[in-house]
């Protein structure tokens, strides 16, 4: 059976982001400027982001609403945060598989973060460490630790940008994967990024960065990936009028352990994804906050063609890409203290590093409404679907192709925080994917609690 074979070979895997279990990745600074058109440059990147909304896949994926060159956070000012989470999940279906096995998982984290002004820069640290303890699934207990930093720059009073680089090396645990088995994956960034504004509205800017991901199985080895991603800006906008932009972005990802045979010999296997985006941003009052945008997009496999045998001869077959448009929406909607509400819709073409194929082509639409009862609790609902087409797949050890996903989550959550010492959080969830094949379908349903205790100075 499907959950045999892979239960002995191997895991699919996905670059993540350094998050305190449980929660969306902590995010660089927006208060400098520049930061808002560094979202919009990786919100058409390719890789972890998308238009800014409360809606989340499942608890562990990189955060749909990513956006950040690196997910450090940033402190600002001479000050420290220590913060420490126990997360215990208990999950119906905890392995994502047809035949649903449930276990409870506990992960606690600690995780430190540290700033140092000089003069007008900002330093930044932060240091996390943790585990994943699976009961009566001893095979996927693994520590889970995160390092990063790097400062926070300003030049004069109209550019600012950010340098710096952080290591992650934590169990996968992520929507698209096939089955959850005891794959570790390490991956390391490096980035940088520039923003500048001048006084008649007009900004410029760009970023730079550089990831690498490796996973622990030898079977996971081709889908070990090294992305570079360039993307400059240009923007302009008012107050009345809203901001508007323009990005290019270029996504250079290769392969090193995966090899094609063509004309010119082994090389490795790679992808290069384009992506041409108008941008729209805009304040209606203080209440409801808008941001669309429509992308050109292109991708290309590297090489083009490849070798195969075709009627007993050795022919040189070209390797199909894509070429159509894009969209990112995000709507936000505040009309009173107590109530807010979310909606995103965005389709993109991004890198398959946990999936077999070169890449995917994915569609979101989510939701998410929140309401505050009082200054100590809240509680929310929403929900995400999500439509994955995978382009150029093929079966890797243990699974056939895939050729799509449809997945659908739905959520409630409830928090409760009556001082800044500590936060209760409750969530239950169901999460449902129907696949081609459908060997990969999977229904789960699950309940988590968070205590979460905060300590800090300045």
């Amino acid at each position: 059976s499907r959950s045999e074979m892979m239960k002995s070979s191997f895991n699919f895997a996905k670059a993540m982001p350094f998050t305190v279990a449980g929660q969306p990745g902590m995010r660089v600074s927006a208060r400098r400027a520049g930061a808002a058109a560094v979202a919009a440059i990786l919100a058409s990147s390719g890789i972890f982001a998308g238009a800014a909304t409360a809606a989340v896949g499942n608890d562990d994926d990189p955060p749909v609403n990513g956006g950040n060159l690196l997910q450090t956070a940033v402190t600002e000012g001479r000050a420290w945060r220590l913060r420490g989470q126990i997360s215990s999940l208990y999950d119906n279906n905890i392995l994502r598989s047809p035949d649903p096995e449930g276990a409870v998982r506990l992960s606690p984290v600690a995780n430190f973060n540290a700033g140092l002004p000089v003069g007008r820069q900002q330093l930044f640290f932060g240091v996390e460490y943790g585990r994943d303890i699976v009961f009566t699934q001893e095979r996927l207990n693994r520590a889970r630790n995160a390092v990063g930093g790097g400062v926070e720059w300003r030049v004069g009073r109209a550019c600012s940008g950010v340098i710096g680089a952080e290591r992650f090396e934590r169990l996968s645990v992520v929507t698209e994967q096939a089955e959850l088995l005891n794959n570790v994956q390490t991956g390391v960034v490096l980035a940088g990024s520039i923003g500048c504004r001048t006084p008649t509205g007009i900004g410029f800017g760009g970023s730079a960065q550089r990831r690498t991901v490796s996973n622990d199985l030898d079977v996971r080895a081709p889908f070990d990936l090294n992305s570079t991603i360039f993307a400059p800006n240009l923007s302009y906008g008012t107050p009345t009028l809203g901001q508007f932009s323009v990005t290019t972005t270029f996504n250079s990802t290769r392969y090193p352990n995966r090899q094609l045979v063509t004309a010119d010999g082994i090389v490795d296997d790679g992808i290069k994804i384009f992506s041409g985006r108008f941008g729209y941003q805009r304040g209606f009052g203080s209440r409801l906050q808008l941001s669309v945008g429509a992308s050109y997009l292109k991708s290309s496999p590297q090489p083009a063609t490849q070798l195969a045998i075709v009627d007993n001869q050795v022919v040189s077959v070209p390797r199909g890409g894509f070429s159509g448009s894009g969209f990112d929406v995000s709507l936000d909607y505040t009309p009173s203290t107590r109530l807010a509400m979310s909606l995103l819709a965005r389709r993109n073409v991004q890198v398959s590093p946990n999936v077999g194929a070169l890449f995917v082509l994915r569609t979101d639409f989510g939701g998410d409404v929140s309401y505050r009862m009082n200054p100590s609790m809240s509680f929310n609902l929403g929900a995400l679907l999500s439509n994955s087409d995978y382009k150029q797949s093929f079966s890797s050890p243990g699974e056939t192709a895939r050729i799509s996903d449809n997945t659908k989550r739905i959520y409630a959550g409830f928090d409760y925080s009556p001082v800044k010492l500590y936060t209760l959080q409750l969530q239950v969830a169901h999460q449902l994917r129907r696949s081609d094949p459908a060997d990969f379908n999977f229904d789960s349903t699950s309940v988590r609690l968070n205590l979460i205790v905060n300590f800090g100075r300045g």
